[in-house]
């Protein structure tokens, strides 16, 4: 996943030049002062914080900084490759930021590298004696102390017995050989009573260092980002990145009085936020806005040091020298440079929740929004609103505005739009709250919709955003009279739009269909037109879909219906009662029932159909059929006449050389047999009689198969005339004519 954020400090970031420098993993000591008093770097803290729905957050410091000052920023861990990619610093008094330091990492493999230990990250007793081959030791067992050198460590099998004389399972043991300075040899069995001491003070200091590192791994502290600026005077500086963050959640109340009656009305929208805070630090009195917008962003772990693995080249040898050849080479002009890729780094992001509480806000009576007039921008429209309080409404005209009681506005620029608060926001680390986004009236319009698609009939407010701003999608809660009636969601609504929220099931209203779910309803075809041309027949048929629908209110008061007929791709509308609403998939039908009263409501569409025929290739009975049809025009059956008269006999002439073909096919079987019973008459007594009689048939098959092949040739020039024949008249076929 890749991500890009519109920081509004990046247009000063070359301004100044930044040089990071990565810090040892222990804190340097500070900086000390002309009166050598340690220099403590101001502290920076968060004044505002943007929140994005991809999970990433703008944050900003600012504080101040006087004469050749430094500042400090808190982060975890886990925001560090965020903070090093888009990290932005600015001097606004004209100072210059000289550089910016933290508190690196390095991995434990590439620390214990420089030690003389050949441990890795979870060595055992045998790796450690092994390690520290050689070391002068004390060890101190059942007998007196023995001070030498280790020579090895070892492990041995050896078997035990229960006391009934069972064999039990093979215990293993270590044993440590040590070469005392008297130079005996020793051997101790490493237990729970053996401890050895080592006496090398730089190989303690080894091991100590070894420990540090494996200790200092299992820390997760923060860092410290700590950053240099030169200049003179109290001054102001302001340092910005971004870091991965909880996705906010939008949440909405629509609050009405009296819904008696059908028609539009006006509702009160509340809009809630919920964010939280899990960056590790306390977010006091910042400026907090909220972004409906999924800008483009990954991570790179750029703060994790790399190394680069070298070729190991072995020493050289003397080399004998014997003759060698060389192979050919190629002009430098005819060599081709192999292409660059370049790779996309991608990493996934989660979020976390926190826990409840923060910042909640009275419900009072929403006021209408005057619009603002776009204010250009860098280049880009921006419009800018207030919005209604929570606890007091601010009221606005083109003269003057009440800003006093404003708690957020809403910006729009590119494809994203902001919910800003105006009052500061204080939420603790791990914690979470529930801010006020806005407060504004809206036109709802109270229906009871049905889907063709879905049998319950469900409640639902034909919403319309008559204010300026945009709402993010999220959930929906309906107060009506005081009383929760149901809830939802819903997709972003841009100012202007409407959109259907359904919330509760409807069961005073029933619908049906005249057909059953699921099957077609009523379709009827008609043909429109016939058109003959290049030997193409083309029927033009007009198909209608009629559906009915039966709407029944059972309730006591009026009921608005919204009947929702699936819209059939490449089909027209074809109803007396228009749409009050038409999506890609569906028409919204508006029927107004009395109480108890059943209205029935006809859909229907239609579509043109067009089906060809090759006449030439169609046979003889699909033309006479076509002919036969009631109401087709004069002109197309007197065009088709001669089509149809010339393809009877071009099929006649087919049936009289298939049946020619036949009887030769016949002939000539019935000869093959009289060839092999002629072969099988010799040396016997008949041979005579029958050769003369089977001579006389083949005689006359033979006659009869040159009359065949005589007709034949004659039926294949009268076959090949009248082709020609139905040729010229499917050529000659022009004609269009409406059905009556």
């Amino acid at each position: 996943m890749t991500r890009t954020l519109p920081l509004p400090l990046a247009a000063v970031l070359m301004a100044f030049p930044l040089v990071l420098t990565a810090q040892p993993s222990r804190p340097s000591a500070a900086r000390a002062t002309s009166q050598g008093r340690p220099e403590t770097p101001a502290s920076l803290p968060i004044r505002r914080v943007a929140l994005y729905k991809n999970g990433v957050g703008f944050f900003e410091h600012i504080g101040s900084v006087s004469g050749d000052g430094r500042v400090t920023i808190d982060f975890t861990t886990a925001q560090l490759n965020d903070v090093l990619q888009t990290l932005t610093a600015v001097d606004l008094g004209g100072g210059r930021i000289a550089g910016a330091g933290y508190n690196s990492t390095t991995p434990v493999e590439q620390q214990m590298r420089s030690l003389p230990l050949s441990l890795g990250a979870d060595p055992t007793a045998a790796d450690f004696y092994t390690a520290i081959r050689g070391a002068r030791v004390e060890v101190t067992g059942l007998g007196a102390a023995v001070t030498g050198r280790i020579l090895n460590v070892e492990l041995r099998s050896t078997p035990s017995r229960k006391d009934n004389g069972e064999a039990s399972p093979v215990v293993e043991h270590h044993f440590l050989t040590v070469i005392s300075d008297a130079g005996t040899v020793h051997t101790f069995e490493l237990n729970a009573k053996t401890s050895v001491r080592m006496l090398d003070v730089t190989l303690h200091n080894d091991v100590n260092r070894y420990l540090q590192i494996l200790a200092d791994n299992h820390k997760d502290g923060l860092r410290h980002l700590t950053l240099s600026d030169n200049g003179s005077g109290t001054r102001e500086v302001r340092v910005s990145y971004i870091s991965e963050v909880p996705v906010w959640k939008s949440t909405y109340r629509i609050l009405f009085d009296n819904r008696a009656g059908t028609g539009p009305k006006q509702a009160t929208l509340q809009g809630w936020a919920v964010v939280d805070n899990t960056v590790g630090a306390d977010w006091n009195n910042v400026q907090l806005s909220l972004i409906a917008g999924a800008p483009q962003s990954f991570i790179q772990p750029i703060s994790q040091p790399y190394y680069s693995r070298r070729p190991e080249i072995g020493l050289p040898q003397e080399a004998q020298l014997n003759p060698q050849t060389h192979e050919g080479g190629e002009p430098a002009d005819a060599l081709v440079s192999p292409s660059r890729v370049a790779g996309v780094v991608g990493a996934g992001m989660g979020s976390a929740g926190g826990a409840a509480g923060g910042i909640m806000g009275g419900v009072g009576v929403a006021a209408e929004q005057s619009a603002v007039p776009p204010v250009p921008m860098n280049g880009r429209n921006l419009r800018s609103q207030a919005l209604a309080a929570p606890a007091a409404i601010a009221y606005e005209d083109s003269a003057a505005a009440s800003i006093a009681a404003r708690t957020t506005t809403t910006s729009g620029f590119d494809d994203f739009f902001e919910y800003k608060l105006t009052e500061p926001v204080t939420i603790a680390k791990n914690q979470s709250a529930l801010v006020p986004i806005l407060q504004t009236r809206v036109d709802v319009d109270p229906v009871t919709l049905f889907s063709a698609n879905d049998r319950t009939a469900l409640r639902a407010l034909w919403i319309k955003n008559t204010s300026n701003l945009t709402l993010d999608r999220g959930s929906f809660s309906i107060l009506e009279s005081g009383n929760f009636s149901g809830q939802g969601l819903l997709e972003p609504i841009h100012p202007g739009e409407r959109r259907l929220l359904s919330y509760a099931t409807d069961t005073a209203v029933r619908v049906t269909r005249e057909s059953p779910a699921g099957a077609r309803a009523n379709r009827s075809r008609r043909v429109q037109q016939i058109t003959v041309s290049n030997g193409i027949l083309t029927e033009k048929a007009g198909e209608v879909e009629e559906v009915e629908y039966q709407v029944h209110n059972a309730a006591s008061e009026s009921r608005a219906v919204i009947v929702e007929a699936p819209r059939l791709p490449g089909w027209d509308l074809d109803s007396e009662l228009k749409p009050e609403e038409t999506t890609p998939t569906v028409y919204r039908f508006r029927v107004v029932t009395a109480p108890n009263q059943t209205v029935r409501l006809r859909v229907g569409q239609r579509h043109t159909l067009y089906t060809r025929y090759g006449v030439a290739t169609v046979d003889a009975g699909q033309i006479e059929a076509l002919l036969k049809t009631d109401g087709n025009p004069p002109s197309v059956v007197a065009a088709l006449r001669p089509v149809l008269t010339a393809k009877r006999h071009l099929a006649e002439v087919d049936r009289k050389i298939a049946a020619n073909d036949s009887a030769t096919n016949i002939l000539i079987n019935d000869q093959n047999r009289l060839r092999q019973n002629l072969a099988a008459l010799k040396g016997s007594a008949e041979e005579r009689s029958l050769v003369k009689r089977y001579t006389q048939e083949l005689n006359t098959q033979e006659d009869t198969l040159n009359t065949l092949k005589t007709q034949l040739a004659a039926l294949q020039t009268e076959q090949q005339t009248v082709r020609e024949e139905l040729n010229a008249a499917v050529t000659a076929l022009q004609v269009s004519a409406d059905m009556p």
